[in-house]
């Protein structure tokens, strides 16, 4: 398909406040040395590495480039399942998740900047609530930056499905790079509980249960949406609160039924006190639906409500 503890393996770290803020650097140098690096066929990881960072001093930059080096030249493609090998990667251009992950995890080898590949469950539809988690699905890395571990997805940084055609698109998503691990969590479950990054890891269960989020809720950064499980019961006619924290003003509202063809405006509304918006729907009909919440005309949130 297209987070750990102090003690381990290896020295993980817990993210906290006062970490060194390397997510909002200006990348402006690494992402110009990667778009503008030279386009031709190469043999191996090696050669692309060292020639990518040769000019660069710090851990940060020479990361950023390979990052976007990647993004900007592999593409996501169905057909590359068995192309996993990290040089096959770079002379193929394409790959899935895992061929990804690998190739991210070889290049900072190259560099001798720790980054681990991980394997684990994604969340991206509403058949994914409460769905065991068995076979992995999915593949991603952890990086070391000045002794620090960071989260990426550099796969769902590369390209973004679009559920109307089906396909694939070509679309850098900074959203997944440098990842906060209580952001990263919602959509991500590692197969090792340390690979969380959390101080308190979560377990399957509450991942499995919580709504379906789509990336747009991360971009416009809400926090907090209630309800908090993504499947429950509700009675017929018993109007239903959904609430979200928001950085950003939100100006309307709507709510998706089933696959019905249109969204259905709400009023949306501000608690003076809180700050939050919230809006109330009362479901006119019994049966299992499927709730998709919009926000500002884009699909934020989905749950599963069994209506009786």
């Amino acid at each position: 398909m297209f987070r750990l503890w102090i003690f381990f393996l290896f020295p993980f770290y817990i993210f906290s406040q006062t970490e060194i803020d390397i997510k909002n650097f200006d990348c402006n140098c690494a992402d110009s040395i990667a778009m503008h690096f030279p386009k031709k066929k190469y043999k191996s990881v090696s050669e692309v590495a060292n020639m990518l960072t040769q000019d660069l001093k710090t851990e940060h930059e020479k990361f950023r480039t390979i990052f976007r080096w990647i993004t900007d030249n592999i593409e996501y493609n169905k057909t590359a399942q068995n192309v996993a090998d990290a040089d096959k990667v770079v002379r193929k251009n394409k790959a899935v998740c895992q061929g990804f992950s690998n190739l991210l995890k070889e290049m900072c080898n190259v560099i001798n900047i720790p980054c681990e590949s991980i394997t684990g469950f994604t969340k991206t539809e509403i058949a994914d609530i409460n769905r065991p988690l068995k076979k992995t699905d999915h593949a991603w890395n952890c990086v070391k930056l000045y002794d620090k571990w960071y989260l990426v997805d550099v796969t769902w940084a590369t390209s973004k499905f679009n559920v109307i055609t089906h396909k694939f698109m070509k679309e850098f998503d900074e959203y997944y790079y440098l990842t906060p691990p209580e952001k990263f969590i919602l959509d991500h479950y590692p197969k090792e509980k340390k690979y969380q990054f959390l101080a308190k890891p979560i377990k399957k269960s509450v991942f499995v249960k919580a709504p379906v989020y789509y990336t747009d809720y991360f971009h416009m950064q809400l926090n907090n949406v209630s309800p908090s499980k993504g499947a429950f019961k509700w009675k017929l006619e018993k109007p239903i609160r959904i609430e979200v924290e928001s950085l950003t003003p939100l100006k309307d509202a709507a709510v998706l039924i089933n696959a019905d063809k249109f969204i259905t405006p709400v009023e949306l509304k501000q608690d003076t006190a809180s700050g939050k918006y919230y809006f109330d729907y009362t479901f006119l009909f019994s049966g299992k639906i499927d709730f998709t919440v919009y926000f500002n005309g884009v699909c934020m949130v989905e749950y599963l409500i069994n209506v009786k």
